[in-house]
């Protein structure tokens, strides 16, 4: 099997991951941005990485773009983000941000992040700080800012699984 990582990472949790999965399946990783059609047209598996950012996937938009290539393939898809992998809002983030004709031939594994507030560009601060004043609960308000760190390498085991 030939295959791709393509991913998008704002504060490295996504890369750690593309790394770990390329050390394990011999797959290139590639930032998004960087990677070529061709690329992706050789692989028969590709997988794709993104930070849940605003209760959205900020690759969602591409993979639908370039969905009449990928629907022959294994696509996966593996998020990051501050909630734990379990957390039954990331599915419905995955599933909302998709057609049900391409969520439904997507494999997705959502992993732990990383989120430390002080490494944070002004933006992102400024956009977490308005989701927390946003927050009814108050409990996930007082963690919102807090640092986290859930990045794991066991996470990469069911995508191995379903990949090799």
């Amino acid at each position: 099997m030939k295959g791709i990582i393509l991913y998008k990472s704002r504060n490295g949790a996504t890369r750690q991951y593309a790394q770990w999965l390329e050390e394990e399946t011999g797959f290139p990783a590639l930032e998004l941005a960087k990677a070529a059609i061709k690329d992706i047209k050789q692989a028969d598996i590709v997988i794709f990485g993104c930070p849940v950012l605003a209760n959205s996937i900020p690759v969602s938009q591409w993979i639908r773009k370039k969905w009449n290539v990928l629907k022959s393939k294994r696509v996966v898809l593996y998020t990051t983000s501050g909630a734990l992998p379990q957390n039954p809002q990331l599915r419905k983030i995955f599933e909302s941000s998709f057609e049900p004709e391409i969520s439904g031939n997507i494999q997705y594994f959502p992993q732990g992040g990383r989120m430390i507030f002080k490494k944070l560009n002004r933006m992102d601060k400024i956009l977490m700080r308005i989701g927390q004043a946003m927050e009814k609960n108050p409990v996930i308000k007082e963690k919102m800012l807090q640092d986290k760190d859930n990045v794991d390498r066991d996470g990469i085991k069911p995508i191995l699984q379903y990949v090799m």
